[in-house]
């Protein structure tokens, strides 16, 4: 009986996770629902496949690592502060600093773990760390969660999401700038023009599959 009780809620959490994660990749996508991270991603599209993992995969690494630290913030660090702090500090002021806080010891681990890489990509990624950390993407990602009240593992989960929903972005919008550069593009529609209209029409795909309501 025990066994099957824990083989449920397992489950359950798994397929919250999954869900969670999923939400985070399509329906609260950081580019294209909240077009966090856009200006560099302009950059990197055009750029060696391998080059836009320079800076996605420490990005996707800091923001789970940085999702459950933004979590503690918000639950145990926040409200103890609340009472401490004088009249005209509110503690929403903090939390830019304190997610920042958070992002750059979720580098430091992330620094660790790239060293795993073999030592050229290594390199590569982090050289890009410190533009993963302090990134509207990851700030971004915890004020919705902590907007959201997420709990622990759904902050997790929408902080790992939003890395991969990220990534996959990027790919799908460098595709569409490689086929963009077609003679059929008129001149003045081509590059940044272009690129921005593909982006938009991507954006109001993904409200037409998932409906028009987004987190606030």
């Amino acid at each position: 009986m025990l066994n099957i009780e824990f083989a449920s809620s397992l489950g359950q959490g798994l397929w919250q996770f999954v869900s969670y994660m999923g939400l985070a990749i399509f329906a609260e996508n950081v580019i294209l629902a909240r077009a966090l991270g856009v200006t560099r991603l302009m950059k990197l599209v055009p750029d060696h496949k391998a080059q836009v993992w320079d800076l996605c995969l420490p990005l996707i690494w800091v923001m789970t690592l940085s999702a459950p630290l933004g979590w503690a913030a918000h639950n145990l660090l926040f409200p103890w502060l609340r009472p401490r702090l004088p009249a005209w500090l509110p503690v929403s002021a903090l939390r830019p600093v304190v997610y920042l806080t958070c992002g750059v010891a979720a580098m430091a681990v992330t620094w660790l773990v790239l060293g795993l890489l073999p030592r050229k990509m290594r390199q590569s990624c982090r050289s890009q760390l410190s533009l993963a950390t302090c990134s509207t993407v990851m700030l971004g990602t915890l004020l919705i969660s902590s907007n959201q009240n997420y709990t622990l593992e759904q902050s997790i989960a929408f902080g790992l999401g939003s890395g991969l929903g990220y990534t996959f972005i990027v790919f799908i919008v460098r595709e569409g700038r490689r086929r963009l550069r077609s003679k059929a593009v008129p001149a003045i529609f081509q590059g940044l023009p272009s690129s921005m209209i593909y982006i938009g029409v991507l954006s109001l795909a993904i409200y037409a599959l998932v409906g028009h309501s987004v987190v606030l």
